[in-house]
């Protein structure tokens, strides 16, 4: 993700060695084990409610965009109608809403805890992409997501 421009500078540093992100690696590392004092069980559906989570949201932009901007470029397009889409979604949806209804509350605690903290990093990481107080974009150049906002004025990233 910094390699993007998403995340600081600092989480794509390479080490010189083997070439991999050692920053992040240290800090997923700390993530995992702090997880690590759960079970088993507990991580996987944590991971599996999150996922549901993501799914969902995923289904939703889907259709949004379908509705709002028709017309909009795609690298590929489903060959349906609105309602075939709302039904292609729905069933899939189905499901994920079915295996976020049988998580216990440990669950529940978890990914909430998890999204918080994901809400959190993103408006800090804007706060301090808007004042300057950390770099973004790769090491190299400016990032992906610097190239594919260049030029445009008011982007909310």
């Amino acid at each position: 993700m910094a390699d993007l421009g998403l995340l600081p500078r600092v989480f794509a540093l390479r080490a010189p060695i083997f070439n991999t992100p050692w920053v992040s690696i240290v800090v997923t590392s700390l993530i995992t084990l702090g997880m690590s004092f759960f079970s088993f069980n507990n991580i996987v559906a944590a991971a599996n409610f999150l996922y549901s989570l993501g799914m969902l949201l995923e289904f939703a932009t889907f259709v949004w965009l379908r509705i709002k901007r028709p017309e909009m470029s795609r690298p590929y397009r489903v060959p349906l109608r609105l309602p075939g889409i709302i039904v292609l979604c729905l069933v899939p949806s189905g499901f994920l809403v079915f295996v976020m209804a049988i998580a216990g509350w440990k669950v529940y605690a978890i990914s909430a805890m998890f999204t918080a903290a994901g809400l959190g990093v993103y408006y800090l990481m804007k706060f301090c992409k808007v004042r300057g107080f950390l770099k973004f974009g790769t090491i190299d150049g400016e990032g992906l997501m610097y190239e594919c906002h260049q030029g445009r004025e008011n982007v909310s990233v």
